[in-house]
This record gives structure tokens, C-alpha cells and sequence, in this order.
């Protein structure tokens, strides 16, 4: 998952980016209304936006108008010091879809943007099975016959992305979007290097296939994945 923070406050900025990376979402961060703008414009995945309304260049209220008009429905939390009423209510009424005050604490912003994500994804009622491989994709534990496998956030990322595009080639442009923002190298590793340590620590083999490949078009898990309610898994550990 994509996030873009338009916050012109960098130590701010640079927070809310850290703490939503640890929860693995990618993250872009927008020092100001303009730039805001033509990252959506640039990047169209972003799957939701943390949008200030005191911004330099443009203010908040008119790059959700712009946003608005162009038809760009991408849900938009306004996080602001501006706790008017009236205020509120132009915000609401030119399309935002949640409006938190500062000073916040992370962990309310955090199920905002959760609750946010939930009106577009259906919840999963339990944890994604293929094979022997399971994923649960509100702890992130991996595990291969039943035990655990150890993956890093990007290999966690990678796996819960292709798991939700499952029955489709996903294109490795769209995974690249979707896995490395404006703060990443992906000069140092590449996706085909995360593809492969990830492959390696599932077990995906000739013999025991989860990802398909097809060169110079993409990636996916192309059989079937079940969805296997977590009280069952846990009677079976």
C-alpha cells in the first residue's frame, strides 16, 4: 500500500513517513501543494493521501478541489492545526473523506488510514493459503509447512502484494510502484533480488511452484488461494 504526506513541517513529515513505513506502506512525502499534485499526477497509485491544508504553493483545501475536479477519487485524510468549523465543513464538502485535528497521536492515525483502506478492500476474514504457504496479512507471519518463515518488510510486501492480485501477471513496473517510494535506492536491490530470496525462503521450486514468472512481463500467483480463518490455524498449531 501507497501513501502520499503532504506536510510542509519536514521533522513532521519525516515522523509520520517513519512510523507508517514500520507498518510496511511505501510512503512519498509532499513539502508542498504543488508538488503534491504533480506526484498524483506522476505516480497514480497512491492508495491514500495525508493531506495538511496549511501548505506552501498551494493550500490543502485547493489541491483537494484539484484532485476532486480531475476525477482522482483517492481517499484523502486532512491532518491539520485548523479546527474551525466552518473550515471542516468546506473541507468535507469539496470531498474529503476524513479530518483529523492536531496535535493526534500515531495510533489514531494509523486506524484512520486503516478504515480508510477497509471502505475500498473488503477485510479478509483470515489468513491467505497456497500450498503449504500461509500469510497473515494483519501480523505479516509467514509460514511454510507450518512453521515459520522469517521475511523482511520488503519480502513481506512483495508476498502480500502478489497474494492480493492472485489469479493475475502483475506487471513489474506496478510492483515497483508499489514497493519503493522517492526515499528508496532501487539501484542497491532490486526487485529481481528480493524476488529471488523470497522465492528461496518459501520453498518455490519447479517442484513446489508459487510464483510464476514470465520474463518481461511480471510476476504472479497464478493458482489458487484460499482464504483459511485464523481460529482453524490456530487449533492446527
Amino acid at each position: 500500500m501507497r501513501i502520499l504526506v503532504v506536510e510542509d513541517e519536514r521533522d513532521l513529515a519525516d515522523g509520520i513517513a517513519a512510523g507508517l513505513r514500520r507498518e510496511l506502506f511505501t510512503v512519498d512525502i509532499a513539502p508542498d501543494g504543488c508538488s503534491a499534485l504533480e506526484k498524483v499526477h506522476i505516480e497514480q497509485g497512491y492508495d491514500v493521501i495525508v493531506l495538511d491544508l496549511r501548505l506552501p504553493k498551494l493550500s490543502g483545501l485547493s489541491v483537494l478541489e484539484h484532485l476532486r475536479h480531475e476525477g482522482i477519487q483517492i481517499p484523502v485524510l486532512v491532518l491539520t492545526a485548523v479546527d474551525g468549523v466552518d473550515t471542516k465543513l468546506e473541507a468535507f464538502h469539496l470531498g474529503t473523506d476524513d479530518y483529523l485535528t492536531k496535535p493526534f497521536s500515531f495510533a489514531e492515525l494509523l486506524a484512520r488510514i486503516h478504515a480508510l483502506l477497509r471502505r475500498g478492500t473488503p477485510p479478509l476474514p483470515g489468513c491467505w493459503r497456497v500450498g503449504s504457504l500461509t500469510l497473515d496479512p494483519a501480523s505479516h507471519v509467514c509460514k511454510v509447512d507450518e512453521l515459520p518463515v522469517l521475511l523482511t518488510d520488503k519480502e513481506t510486501q512483495l508476498l502480500e502484494y502478489l497474494l492480493r492480485n492472485a489469479g493475475r501477471l502483475v506487471p513489474q513496473a506496478e510492483l515497483e510502484e508499489h514497493m519503493w517510494d522517492d526515499h528508496s535506492a532501487l539501484w542497491a536491490e532490486t526487485l529481481k533480488v528480493h524476488m529471488h530470496r523470497l522465492r528461496a525462503k518459501i520453498g518455490d521450486s519447479a517442484a513446489r511452484p508459487i510464483i510464476t514468472t514470465i520474463r518481461g512481463q511480471g510476476y504472479g500467483i497464478l493458482t489458487v488461494v484460499s482464504v483459511v480463518p485464523r481460529a482453524l490455524l490456530d487449533q492446527k498449531a
